[in-house]
């Protein structure tokens, strides 16, 4: 058991070194207030049943220092049986920027929302963001626009983190979601991107119909994001780039109950049944399988005091790796409070990875049903 576990540290250590290197080497946009040119952008809301979010999100947007004739906004009504459209209207009607609210008779679910919002766009420059998110800056859109302008990309994955709130499963939701901040940046740096979130995401319209779409993937609730970056990775001229720039974060709320973040979980999980990347199931397993040894050596330890000190060696630098991690995160984190939970947080990672990992091998879910 001692050796196997070893083995699976160093390789667990190897891939969390590398993802953080490549995060650290990252060069951050340099933000301009006025840059040459300011690019056209349409941004797509889909919105199901969000009337306590869909105000705060389209205002963070609105609030933007960014020309407004540059941009449309396109929510995407799928089907609501609450206020959200109306909410919608009321704020958009009299800020003067181009809008359309286009809703769905029947509820189609998140990626046939989003195709019709994107096939009703009219710029060259898609961002698709959640409806319960809220931009972290007023300067979200300039940096995005800096970062295109540098760069010239055609997919760019952009920061998601969550909002402060309280309590241990806010905690570590927003921990877990710094960490992937890292893997998503340091997987793009080597040109391996594997990682990204539909919730704050740029791409040309162009590439898009290039791949068809979401065409290939059109049957799974999910994957709007991961799915169709590998899609446009199989475009070999396509360039993707991670947007390294807290202007550029966005927030998202934390689920306030364990049942809705296993739901999440398992919904994100259908992507892997048809993701053709090895590296996203190579990761998960890695991971998977370093916190159940990790719970597997804290217990015998616990019974056997043979492996005491081995099972607190594994789980010393375990916690010191993910810590690391986190600090390579730390210019998003704007609550301190973090810093002081970490420690209960990673203790209590193992057990709660491992139930998810499990869980989503029998449990589906579709997305947003009520």
């Amino acid at each position: 058991m001692a050796l196997v576990s070893v083995i699976v540290f160093f390789v667990y250590a190897l891939v969390m070194v590398l993802h953080g290197a490549g995060y650290i080497r990252l060069r951050s946009t340099s933000f301009h207030k006025s840059p040459p040119s300011f690019l056209q952008f349409s941004i797509i809301v889909c919105a199901r049943n969000e009337a306590p979010h869909i105000k705060a999100c389209l205002e963070s947007i609105l609030q933007q220092v960014y020309p407004k004739d540059k941009l449309e906004l396109i929510v995407v009504n799928d089907a609501s049986t609450d206020l959200t459209a109306q909410l919608a209207e009321q704020v958009l009607k009299p800020s003067g920027i181009a809008y359309k609210i286009m809703t769905n008779p029947l509820q189609k679910g998140k990626k046939q929302s989003l195709a019709a919002g994107i096939e009703a766009a009219n710029y060259p420059f898609i961002i698709t963001r959640d409806a319960d998110t809220i931009s972290s800056s007023a300067h979200w859109l300039a940096s995005i626009n800096a970062h295109q302008q540098q760069l010239q990309s055609d997919f760019i994955i952009g920061p998601v983190t969550i909002c402060s709130n309280f309590g241990m499963l806010w905690a570590l939701q927003s921990i877990e979601q710094l960490v992937l901040q890292v893997f998503s940046g340091g997987a793009a740096y080597f040109k391996r991107a594997y990682l990204c979130s539909g919730a704050n995401l740029i791409f040309r319209k162009s590439v898009y119909e290039a791949v068809n779409g979401y065409q290939s993937h059109w049957s799974v609730a999910s994957g709007d994001d991961v799915l169709f970056l590998e899609d446009v990775k199989a475009r070999r001229v396509a360039k993707i780039s991670y947007l390294k720039d807290k202007n550029a974060n966005v927030e998202t709320a934390a689920l306030v109950s364990f049942k809705a973040l296993f739901q999440q979980k398992v919904r994100w999980a259908a992507k892997f049944t048809i993701n053709p990347n090895p590296l996203n199931t190579f990761v998960a397993f890695c991971i998977f399988i370093t916190n159940l040894l990790w719970l597997v050596n804290l217990t015998l330890g616990f019974f056997n005091p043979l492996y005491s000190s081995f099972g607190l060696i594994f789980t010393v630098f375990k916690l010191l790796i993910d810590i690391l991690l986190l600090f390579l995160a730390s210019d998003f984190i704007k609550d301190k409070r973090l810093w002081l939970i970490v420690l209960p947080v990673g203790m209590f990672y193992p057990l709660y990875a491992v139930i998810i990992a499990i869980g989503t091998v029998f449990v589906k879910s579709p997305w947003k049903s009520n």
